[in-house]
């Protein structure tokens, strides 16, 4: 058979279904390529979408189309003979690491901003040995969201990452409630490429966590990058909070603003409709936010300022504030007219 595949995304970063289904088809003799809309027609053409934005084209050259991906839905899955097949890596030859994953699942359920609960459980539970897709490649990419919470497998499946002498991405970041003295310890083993943990929850006080980490001396703090979720469920103190406390310990902050593309265009700029779609007072929260994350992600900036006070567009915001504020009112209503 031909068999055709269409990485809807891009090919910015390897497609994992499409290179397990590449390897599985071509175990059975089947001639496998890129699907191209005007060479022939295919006897299978499989279209993967991880991203909802993506745009999905009209395949009409193949007998039969398979459209999978959480683009689509979080339900769909590869049957189980695909789902252990060891990827195709000629697929994307402009990469050379190993890609996978080890555990599914994450148990912090109320995260209704992450799609993990629904797509893989509220459990993180092992799905594979890293035997199943390394194969022998100096860099290693985990696709992970929670390993360390698989309570019973963590520790051999952080030995089997040591054991690889690879260089360790762990893209789904590490959660740093369960970085236990036993899991700071057996890390020492792995090279791992760096370290990035997250603090979502305002209501969660994770200071002595963080602590505890910074003072083990298992990776210096100021090259660890803490992910601090605003505009979701926080108030502006809530999040300043959060980054202070980083800072006390040494740590990169850097600020995720949920729902980010709906407020400003791709250079930060406000939508033209955003006035319509929010209140002021979640405009004003959203500025708030952009300046917090423009701040924290430019480093030469967290430096020199100590506080988000010495930060100067920050101040001259709050300052303008009411004459934006007070210029939409009147414009707003000069429409009525």
């Amino acid at each position: 058979m031909r068999i055709g595949l269409f990485d809807v995304d891009s090919h910015n970063f390897p497609n994992l279904p499409l290179m397990k289904l590449s390897a599985w088809h071509k175990s059975r003799g089947d001639t496998v390529e890129w699907w191209d809309p005007g060479d022939g027609r295919y006897s299978i053409v499989y279209a993967s979408k991880v991203f909802t934005e993506s745009v999905l084209p009209a395949i009409t050259n193949a007998d039969t189309v398979h459209i999978g991906g959480s683009g689509i839905d979080l339900k769909n899955k590869l049957p189980y003979e695909i789902e252990h097949t060891t990827p195709d890596y000629s697929l994307y030859p402009q990469f050379k690491f190993a890609l996978g994953w080890l555990t599914r699942g994450c148990p912090r359920a109320n995260h209704g901003f992450c799609i993990t609960p629904e797509k893989d459980g509220c459990r993180s539970i092992k799905t594979a040995d890293l035997s199943e897709f390394w194969t022998g490649q100096k860099q290693i990419y985990l696709l992970d969201q929670n390993l360390l919470a698989c309570k019973d497998d963590r520790i051999d499946l952080i030995r089997q990452l040591a054991a690889s002498k690879a260089e360790v991405e762990f893209g789904g970041g590490m959660d740093v409630r369960f970085m236990t003295d036993e899991v700071i310890e057996e890390l020492r083993h792995v090279r791992v490429k760096d370290y990035h943990f997250a603090w979502d929850d305002p209501k969660e006080d994770l200071f002595p966590q963080f602590s505890k980490v910074a003072s083990s001396g298992l990776f210096p703090a100021r090259k660890i990058g803490v992910y601090v979720l605003t505009n979701y469920w926080s108030s502006h103190e809530e999040d300043l909070l959060r980054i202070y406390k980083l800072r006390i310990l040494g740590y990169c902050p850097y600020v995720m603003i949920y729902d980010k593309q709906k407020f400003v265009d791709a250079r930060g700029r406000l939508l033209p409709d955003v006035w319509d779609r929010y209140t002021p007072e979640q405009i004003f929260h959203f500025k708030l936010c952009q300046h917090l994350q423009r701040w924290t992600s430019n480093r030469a900036l967290w430096a020199s300022c100590q506080t988000v006070n010495d930060y100067r567009p920050y101040i001259q915001f709050l300052t303008k504030w009411p004459d934006i504020l007070r210029r939409h009112q009147h414009e707003n209503h000069l429409s009525q007219f």
